[in-house]
């Protein structure tokens, strides 16, 4: 098994800890950190002043991490890649605009698995439009399925917004088969796919796909906090508000107070953007490139293999999601809040995550409303990091909970 912790400072800095949150937000390389720090160094200057050579750098840096990303997500047009502080901005972005396009009774479908970003945009906008929700998933089981979506649309869906990769449970959908599907029924439905948890580990390809919006987050892929990826198809964009105005989102205002839009991408990209944080996005892509998105997909399928056949070992543990052929895993400890078992991996020097995840309607298919203990690995984990959690989880007892709280 390759081994990648030596492209991670917080390794070095870390040696005794097992990092398995990534889900949350991923380390980040040496490459990015020394991207950010050139760019403070050497720059560090508003890439909206166009009278140095310095910004004129800056802009030809964010110019081409617009084109990377178009280029990784298998987009043709850069001029549809817009940067926002996150993938919640990004999917409010959406959901602002779509909700404008709907009436009363029209269905948007959404799933019980979706994370609060790509639910309460939807919920606060229903309240006043007044157009329906339907939440696609199978019933006895907590698999969100291409069929339990293809199953709710209607001719009355117009939109469809989902994950390809469930950030609790970690099973993932084929979008080009629901875009078929879907188009099939209606030419005109709006397919939005949150692929926060996806495009980490997978190949996108949404030319291919013929998605119509697609959100994500740099900080997730081994990229700085603070950028947001919004696609969206150009159709759609023309005639979308930004949610924000100001330096930069304008062409001119005349005499009359009329404003004058700027060209798309810039409309929607409001103020000094996070100049450092799109660079360091650069490098992040350009190394994920260079270690392979197959790669990453088959080391992460190795990883989830030999932890399945670990955790077997191990009594009163309910294993949520072992069919997911996915980095992502989740268990509880029986009769056990899974926030206590997390807490204590966090004293054994394991991070992971407790509760819901920000999946707040989850419990729908899974009658389970304090949530899960999250195992969440990315290809910088090894059969190491499993071996101690597998030995911490095996010294686990009941009273261990007890002996925390006092």
């Amino acid at each position: 098994m390759p081994k990648y912790k030596k492209y991670f400072p917080w390794f070095k800095n870390n040696k005794k800890w097992v990092y398995a949150d990534s889900s949350a937000t991923s380390l980040k390389p040496y490459c990015v950190i020394e991207a950010i720090n050139e760019y403070y160094e050497k720059y560090s200057t508003n890439p909206h002043n166009n009278d140095s050579s310095l910004s004129s750098y800056v802009n030809l840096k964010i110019k081409e991490t617009r084109k990377e990303v178009a280029s990784f997500i298998g987009v043709s047009d850069e001029k549809q890649i817009i940067f926002t502080a996150n993938a919640t901005e990004s999917l409010n972005i959406i959901a602002d605009n779509v909700c404008s396009w709907l009436k009363k009774d029209d269905e948007v479908i959404l799933s019980f698995a979706e994370h609060s970003s790509n639910l309460l945009p939807w919920i606060e906008k229903a309240k006043t439009k007044k157009f329906k929700i339907k939440y696609a998933a199978e019933k006895e089981t907590n698999e969100l399925t291409e069929d339990a979506i293809i199953a709710s649309i209607t001719k009355k869906t117009k939109v469809i917004s989902v994950s390809n990769a469930s950030n609790l449970f970690g099973y993932t959908i084929s979008i080009s088969n629901i875009v078929k599907q879907a188009r099939s029924i209606n030419p005109d439905i709006i397919i939005i796919v949150d692929s926060t948890q996806f495009f980490p580990h997978h190949q996108s390809q949404l030319d291919k796909w013929d998605v119509d919006f697609f959100a994500c987050s740099m900080h997730k892929m081994c990229g700085p906090s603070g950028v947001g990826i919004l696609f969206g198809k150009m159709k759609y964009l023309e005639k979308m508000n930004p949610l924000k105005l100001g330096g930069g989102t304008v062409s001119s205002i005349d005499s009359d107070y009329c404003v004058n839009l700027a060209p798309i991408p810039e409309r929607f990209e409001a103020g000094t953007p996070n100049t450092e944080g799109i660079i360091g996005s650069l490098a992040a892509i350009k190394f994920i490139k260079k270690i392979g998105i197959k790669n990453i997909e088959q080391h992460e399928l190795e990883l989830k293999r030999y932890f399945d056949k670990k955790i077997k070992s191990i009594p009163n543990i309910i294993y949520m999601n072992e069919k997911a052929h996915f980095p992502i895993i989740a268990l509880n400890y029986t009769n056990i809040n899974p926030q206590d078992l997390a807490n204590y991996f966090g004293k054994n020097k394991i991070v992971v995550r407790g509760g819901m995840s920000c999946a707040k309607l989850s419990y729908k298919i899974t009658d389970n409303n304090v949530g899960y203990v999250r195992i969440s690995l990315y290809f910088y984990n090894d059969f190491s990091d499993i071996d101690r959690i597998i030995s911490v989880l095996k010294k686990f007892k009941p009273k261990d909970i007890v002996k925390n709280i006092i």
